[in-house]
């Protein structure tokens, strides 16, 4: 007689990366339309202008979460209704991306968790079938739901760890930690991560290839710069009334990029056009961290360089958060430079603050003691500190052609940023 040591899925699913997705609990979710959306929303918006293997979707990276929640269900005892309410949420948990992901939000302003559990309240026919409570799966997008945070920690929830492997995979980098030993000797309490001492260096390598891929992937200088065209363009077309701040939000990728190949603004079609003919926006005029404006590689390039200290960079990422700040501030420096709407755009990273890991309690297996990871290793600390010191950067960009121009217009530049 074979021996059955685990349960076989009636149903499951392959996704790169990750062992087949046991589906079987969860089909009439699944098979929602709110989610299938998901399939048609790419995970790292237009960064396949960039990286060509990135065209991988939200849908892909739901059922990713799905499988390393239900292994870490099994590593952590977790069953019965907490296993099936963690498991939906990790499908669903998405659920309130509009098109391109993270870089619309900024322009159709909102919370993808809030309107994931706007989008939930509406599949109330697809939780009950599954045998779920929808009031109890919105619950699970407040920040402060100690279950959810098993997805939803910033260090080792499994959206995170998800998304560390699968966008490596994509992108085509190498060198992922390995993810799943930090999980399996790992403990939680209170919905607060804490990891065995023994494996600390695993996760100071997690850390530290949280790290690599914002600096050589998602904040790629080339990256920024065509994230910015395509967000800018998208405001032309919500000033000239082609769609709502509502609409926008309910989008697919290819909806809203037919509303910008047919729109009604001239500004906003030669933006979205250049991504696709390569004459996007390139730096002309760079502002690093003091002390870092050697990193920036401006031999056979029309560049200007400047150092800013930290407390004027935090002041300008905090102001220009905002995208209809950042359009009149572009705008006014178009003016000053003698250039077109449109021409002059700011490709600026967020502070590095908000992108740094969080701090991780290490514990005894015997009890010794527990500490803190920043608090008792400040090398490591610094080491990612610098990490995006290095990397931080807020770009004036132009069109290829009007490069040299602005790059000439150094002191216009400074003397504008200076009053403004």
């Amino acid at each position: 007689m074979p021996y059955k040591t685990e349960h076989i899925p009636e149903k499951a699913v392959c996704v790169p990366g990750s062992e087949p997705v046991d589906i079987s609990e969860l089909i009439p979710l699944i098979d929602h339309p709110n989610l299938q959306r998901l399939r048609y929303r790419k995970q790292l918006g237009v960064n396949h202008l960039v990286f060509p293997g990135a065209v991988h979707t939200r849908f892909e990276h739901a059922l990713g979460v799905l499988g390393l929640t239900q292994r870490l269900c099994r590593i952590y005892g977790i069953s019965g209704r907490e296993r099936k309410l963690l498991e939906a949420f990790a499908l669903v948990h998405d659920i309130g991306h509009g098109p391109f992901s993270h870089q619309i939000e900024p322009v159709a302003g909102g919370s993808h968790n809030h309107k994931g559990g706007e989008s939930v309240e509406k599949m109330e026919d697809a939780v009950e079938a599954c045998g779920l409570n929808c009031e109890d799966l919105c619950e699970m997008f407040a920040e402060d739901n100690n279950l959810a945070r098993f997805i939803s920690d910033r260090n080792l929830g499994t959206d995170k760890l998800d998304y560390l492997r699968r966008d490596a995979l994509h992108i085509g980098f190498c060198g992922v930690p390995d993810i799943e030993k930090v999980l399996k000797y790992s403990v939680v309490t209170a919905g607060r991560w804490a990891v065995e001492e023994k494996f600390i260096e695993d996760l100071k390598r997690i850390q530290k290839f949280y790290s690599y891929l914002h600096q050589h992937g998602y904040l790629n200088k080339t990256a920024l710069s065509v994230q910015r065209v395509f967000q800018r363009a998208v405001q032309e077309e919500l000033s000239a009334g082609s769609f709502t701040k509502d609409k926008l939000w309910s989008m697919t990728d290819c909806e809203l990029e037919n509303h910008l190949y047919n729109g009604k603004s001239d500004t906003a079609k030669g933006l979205y056009r250049s991504l696709w003919d390569r004459t996007h926006h390139r730096s002309a005029y760079v502002i690093r961290p003091q002390g870092y404006g050697f990193v920036e590689r401006t031999a056979d390039k029309g560049i200007a360089v400047s150092e800013w200290d930290m407390y004027k960079l935090a002041n300008f990422s905090d102001k220009y958060a905002d995208c209809d700040a950042l359009k009149k501030l572009e705008d006014d420096l178009a003016s000053a430079l003698l250039l077109d709407k449109g021409e002059v755009l700011f490709a600026a990273m967020p502070y590095f603050d908000k992108l740094v890991p969080r701090d991780v309690r290490i514990f005894s297996a015997r009890g010794q003691h527990d500490y803190m990871l920043f608090e008792n290793d400040r090398d490591h600390f610094n080491s990612l500190k610098g990490d995006y010191l290095r990397t931080f950067a807020i770009r004036i960009i132009v069109p290829p052609e009007k490069r040299n121009l602005a790059a000439g217009k150094g002191e216009v530049i400074e003397d504008f940023l200076a009053n403004a």
